[in-house]
């Protein structure tokens, strides 16, 4: 008796984990379904558009126009400025060919490694920026369910994002707050673990419309606390425009010059 007494305590103890982490999984399938659905992004197959970073703290400023492919996460950018790699007036082109990331500043390949490290770094982040939502159903995430919390008058529902060892470069953790109404998210905590920032940020966005993918094309981030409170004293801003989906896209821009 007093084993079976002990069996049925274990399985209560991981009962509402087990709840926890499929209610928050069913609210981010809910999110993805509300802002276009998985299978239709894909179904598009690729994107083009035009990339503005501005960052006043480091300083950074970053203009390209960048192109991706979905299947393999193929990325490309070709920069108007580009201020940490080449001073204004050289041409820097960066790809990823869903294994190796290269740049290049006036037609020639760099051998800097910071340039290159880079490179990999903003080639695989700005890929998944733009397709966050859609994979955050893939293989090796953790779903928590955080409660729900009311931010300027709008309830939301919060739920906690980590990654499985060895998923993707580096194991960022997030906080979504998806809206109770809307269902979307309409803002995110983050950490910055490629570069071995633990502490978060807080990202807030407005979307738009395109061939049925709600985008949240407008985006800017800040310092802030696990509890969403703003740390920081400057915006740092994202800005996508000119989004074109399921171009003719030549493939071999993807690969690394000879």
């Amino acid at each position: 008796m007093k084993t079976i007494t002990g069996i049925l305590v274990l399985i209560l103890a991981f009962v509402p984990i087990a709840v926890s982490a499929q209610d928050a999984k069913q609210l981010v399938t809910e999110m993805i379904e509300t802002v276009g659905g998985k299978k239709n992004f894909y179904r598009l197959k690729n994107v083009s558009y035009d990339y503005e970073y501005q960052n006043g703290i480091l300083p950074l400023t970053l203009i390209a126009h960048e192109t991706y492919v979905f299947n393999g996460e193929l990325s490309h950018a070709v920069y108007s400025a580009h201020t940490m790699t080449a001073p204004e007036g050289e041409k820097v082109v960066e790809g990823f060919d869903g294994n190796e990331a290269w740049v290049t500043v006036n037609g020639q390949l760099s051998d800097n490694e910071q340039a290159n490290n880079f490179s990999r770094f903003i080639r695989k982040t700005n890929y998944y920026w733009f397709s966050m939502f859609f994979k955050l159903l893939d293989d090796g995430i953790n779903y928590e369910h955080l409660g729900t919390k009311k931010v300027n008058g709008k309830d939301y529902e919060l739920v906690r994002i980590s990654y499985g060892e060895n998923v993707g470069d580096a194991q960022d953790t997030y906080v979504l707050y998806i809206n109770k109404e809307t269902k979307r998210i309409d803002q995110f905590l983050f950490t910055v673990m490629g570069f071995g920032i633990a502490e978060p940020s807080l990202m807030v966005m407005e979307y738009e419309t395109v061939d049925g993918i709600q985008i949240p094309s407008k985006r800017k981030y800040i310092k802030a606390d696990w509890d969403g409170n703003v740390k920081g004293d400057e915006w740092i801003t994202t800005n996508w425009t000119n989004i074109k989906f399921n171009q003719e896209i030549d493939r071999s821009i993807f690969n690394k010059p000879e």
